[in-house]
């Protein structure tokens, strides 16, 4: 169970991937909010949240809802992302000092009961965001899996290696094809030797397609 800080903020996770971050920055910033509270320990119902909780997330919402209405997250990349990402990220800042200031509980429940809360509270205060809440909540899950990868250094630099000739720029890639190529980025550097991984990640394709 993620604090409701860390489960809030994770609504703006994709912020560097749309602004054109580091991807090893982007997969960080998706695992951050992982840190979990002891189970029971200073929790209430979704439905006993603090009053002023809920409204900080109310007012959130409403406020990005004009940049978000309307977008398929599915399938647009980061570069398309971009714009909105930048137009977000101050009222995303905005948010994150307001949440620490309140200090909010954390709630009772799995993450997708969580999620399920807060889409039902967009739907009824700002339902042009419930496309991106569902979307970050797929996002959030693929970032948490983020290691489910072959295993194999060579497969895993095989796969990797078709993405980059694919789409040649991390601007052509899908925020879902963010999340895998910070997956197959992290197997290659753990699972290779270090000679490996190093002659394979400094290739000037390869770093010319993840400074992209």
């Amino acid at each position: 169970m993620r604090a409701f800080r860390a489960l809030t903020l994770i609504l703006a996770v994709a912020l560097a991937a749309c602004g054109g971050g580091d991807v090893t920055e982007t997969t960080t910033s998706a695992e951050a909010p992982a840190t979990t509270a002891d189970e029971g320990e200073g929790t209430v119902s979704f439905d006993d949240m603090p009053a002023e909780c809920v409204e900080a997330l109310v007012g959130f919402l409403q406020a990005i809802e004009p940049a978000l209405e309307g977008i398929d997250f599915s399938t647009r990349t980061a570069a398309e992302l971009e714009a909105v990402g930048a137009e977000m990220e101050a009222l995303g800042d905005d948010y994150a000092t307001t949440l620490d200031d309140l200090d909010c509980p954390d709630p009772e429940g799995s993450d997708e009961e969580a999620f399920a809360a807060m889409i039902e509270i967009a739907e009824r205060e700002a339902p042009g965001t419930v496309a991106y809440l569902e979307w970050i909540e797929s996002f959030a899950a693929a970032a948490d899996s983020v290691g489910e990868t072959s295993g194999d250094c060579e497969t895993d630099i095989a796969a990797f290696e078709a993405i980059v000739d694919e789409k040649g720029s991390m601007t052509n890639l899908t925020m879902e094809e963010v999340v895998e190529v910070g997956g197959l980025v992290t197997s290659i550097s753990t699972v290779c030797t270090p000679d490996r991984a190093e002659e394979f990640l400094s290739q000037e394709k390869v770093t010319n397609f993840l400074d992209s």
